[in-house]
């Protein structure tokens, strides 16, 4: 493990849309001296690609805030926290920012493991720092009851459950559910397998499992064969999709011609579509979040992120960059409906806000439950489409609920 290390960076920032809630901004008279937020996530190391696009979003919706006046005249600072996907580099930073009082909340952490060993910390602290991740979907996030923990995404099960309500419109009958024996990949795959026996009792279900770092697949390919299967459901992180779907295809079992194949968030990626020499082609995969591209209320922030940072910046920004720009302004909105008191914004105010607001944001409104959650959420449905040259995910439907 590296040492930990913080990066700080300043931006100016603004929200595209005005602050909701039932209280209303003050004048400059009672601006707060100094207002610091903080962007946590692996900006670097072996999730710097879903990172990278992640922080892009969280300082454009820091520049648009500020852009429309901070809060009540004061900018927002913008420090950026490096955990490199590790929860010890996390709670290093975290604890350096605990200190800080005019640090009022995170935009993250961004991968469940992190925000799961960060939650007692940032709890436990004097007043508590409350997150706002774009991208954590564990169950375990916001069930394990600290008052901290906020997210714009999707949780796992409700994940499942759209996932399952997908496979279900599309006309599915007989579905091999599959796992890879991860903690990750386990309860999805059990989410999914409950929900389709649940709502739609007349499509038969298999399931199987593969083992993490698995490349044979020969017996789960068979089985599939034998049982009929016109869908596969693979709960997996990515990893072990390329060498399944091109075994697949050796079999005869033809994506998007004979079978179709729905995955998970680590395998809306692309990249699977070259390493399998083209098998993947056709296969569905979700993520926790929509892409801002099928949101139309998204649309200016879709051209305000390409005029940011170039054209091509989507096809290389990773599947959070809009829920991280929605995070953002959902905490900077709590912050912005503060009190200010001798020049300051206590963090518990921030709190109070985070649980009763109303928050305007690019994939609509945004308000919580008593656990963080969002009632209502919207994720992605992404389709392997192009070459195994110039390979793409591509947004073909949003599924709410």
């Amino acid at each position: 493990m590296g040492k930990p290390r913080i990066l700080i960076f300043t931006a100016m920032a603004s929200l595209g849309l005005a602050a909701c809630g039932t209280s209303s901004p003050g004048g400059n008279a009672n601006a707060p001296t100094k207002v610091q937020i903080a962007a946590e996530g692996p900006f670097t190391g072996d999730e710097a690609s879903i990172g990278a696009g992640a922080l892009r979003g969280i300082k454009l919706a820091v520049k648009d805030f500020n852009d429309k006046g901070g809060v009540h005249g004061t900018k927002v600072d913008l420090v950026i926290w490096d955990d490199n996907h590790k929860a010890q580099t996390a709670t290093t930073l975290q604890a350096q920012g605990i200190s800080d009082p005019t640090i009022l909340g995170i935009v993250g952490p961004m991968n469940s493991s992190v925000v799961e060993a960060s939650e007692p910390g940032l709890q436990s602290a004097s007043p508590p720092l409350p997150f706002v991740t774009e991208s954590a979907s564990a169950i375990k996030v916001t069930d394990a009851g600290y008052g901290v923990a906020h997210r714009v995404n999707a949780r796992d099960d409700k994940q499942a459950a759209l996932d399952g309500q997908f496979m279900i419109d599309q006309g599915a009958k007989r579905v091999e559910v599959l796992d890879s024996a991860t903690d990750y990949s386990r309860p999805l795959a059990d989410a999914v397998q409950n929900y389709l026996k649940t709502k739609a009792p007349t499509i038969q279900v298999k399931r199987d499992s593969a083992t993490n770092g698995q490349t044979n697949f020969s017996t789960v390919v068979t089985n599939m064969k034998a049982f009929n299967a016109d869908w596969v459901f693979f709960a997996d992180e990515g990893t072990e999709t390329a060498p399944l779907v091109q075994q697949m295809k050796q079999a005869t079992l033809q994506i998007g011609q004979n079978i179709q194949f729905l995955g998970t968030d680590g395998e809306d990626d692309p990249s699977i579509v070259t390493s399998s020499q083209g098998a993947y082609l056709g296969a569905y995969a979700s993520n926790v979040t929509a892409d801002p591209q099928s949101v139309s209320t998204a649309a200016s922030f879709v051209s305000a992120y390409k005029a940011a940072y170039g054209s091509d910046a989507i096809s290389q920004a990773g599947p959070f960059y809009g829920s991280a720009y929605a995070a953002t302004q959902v905490l900077l909105q709590a912050i912005a409906n503060s009190t200010v008191s001798n020049g300051k914004i206590s963090r518990n105010d921030v709190l109070s806000h985070l649980g009763s607001d109303t928050f305007n944001t690019i994939l609509g409104p945004i308000k919580y439950d008593n656990k963080g959650d969002v009632a209502n959420v919207t994720i992605g449905i992404f389709q392997a489409k192009g070459t195994t040259a110039s390979p793409q995910m591509a947004s073909v439907k949003s599924v709410s609920g």
